[in-house]
């Protein structure tokens, strides 16, 4: 047997234990939003809205034990965009059962970290890495494998394995205890510089293609690339929507994606929102660096600008 299969075989194990602890305990507060999910071949239609399903209290932490297990494909559902289940289960550190689902949290982390390093590290291609999770992860759904699970203990340590420069791990007592978990979307733009030249030859050969009306909007275009300078030029992508969540304690603020409900382990109380419905034509603020640009024009769905 594979590493890769013993450490998913544990994972399976443990998350079925988890997913039964969850549902015996009674929480200090428990809400979760389930986020419609993208049905397989709509992957690049344009979102407008988004409308969550809200559930509290014990109906809430079903849900959330179903969002941590959801690892399996299943159709129709796409296989290219996550399923998302945003949320917050607050759990006091003497509630029965508390100290085994924070042991069973911090293996399944581990052996999805395990996972993932033995799937990047062992096999140098795409391909190799597909069949690797294929043939030791039957059925699984590679985005949902990997992404771990936020929890906060009562020293306010989230053993995710995600970056934890928002908080200082070293303070103790109230100084690390969570404040507040409030959650918003994220949009954001991708921002990269392009290879000059491949970019004209691109533009070069939607020109050859494209229909009589877009002619002079690429031969302008053409016109405005060639003459900038390579190291001006930015095309700027839009990303896809995604949840997060501001979580707040005395001594920081740190912002984190949440594409599954986040864990909080202490006797304080915590102040939590649900997630609002999205909607895109609601105004928001723009980003810092965008001012910064001119805009040459739109070129294959992306934006090509000139930074100043």
């Amino acid at each position: 047997m594979s590493n890769i299969k013993q450490h998913f075989n544990q994972l399976s194990d443990d998350l079925a234990k988890l997913s039964s602890l969850l549902q015996q305990c009674q929480p200090q507060q428990a809400l979760v939003s389930r986020i419609p999910p993208i049905i397989k071949g709509e992957e690049q239609v344009t979102v407008t809205e988004i409308i969550p399903e809200h559930v509290t209290g014990a109906q809430a932490m079903r849900v959330a034990a179903e969002a941590f297990s959801d690892i399996y494909l299943k159709p129709p559902f796409s296989q290219k965009s996550a399923r998302r289940y945003v949320g917050v289960i607050h759990l006091h550190p003497e509630q029965p059962h508390c100290a085994e689902i924070l042991a069973l949290i911090a293996a399944i982390n581990s052996h999805k970290a395990a996972i993932e390093h033995l799937v990047v590290t062992e096999h140098s291609t795409r391909q190799a890495r597909f069949n690797a999770i294929h043939d030791n992860c039957p059925g699984v759904m590679t985005l949902q494998l990997y992404r771990k699970i936020h929890c906060f203990d009562n020293s306010g340590f989230d053993n995710s394995g995600f970056d934890n420069s928002g908080f200082n791990d070293d303070a103790a007592g109230a100084n690390a205890l969570i404040k507040s978990v409030r959650f918003s979307w994220q949009r954001k733009d991708a921002l990269h510089q392009p290879d000059k030249s491949q970019l004209i030859e691109q533009i070069k050969a939607e020109q050859q293609r494209a229909a009589p009306d877009y002619q002079l909007a690429l031969q302008q275009l053409y016109q405005q690339v060639s003459t900038a300078p390579e190291a001006a030029l930015r095309i700027r992508r839009p990303v896809k929507v995604q949840p997060v969540a501001n979580i707040v304690s005395q001594s920081g603020l740190k912002t984190v994606t949440a594409p599954l409900p986040i864990i909080v382990v202490q006797a304080a109380p915590i102040v939590a929102n649900a997630v609002n419905d999205f909607i895109a034509t609601q105004v928001r603020k723009q980003r810092a660096d965008k001012g910064k640009n001119t805009q040459l024009g739109c070129f294959i769905g992306h934006t090509i600008e000139l930074k100043r």
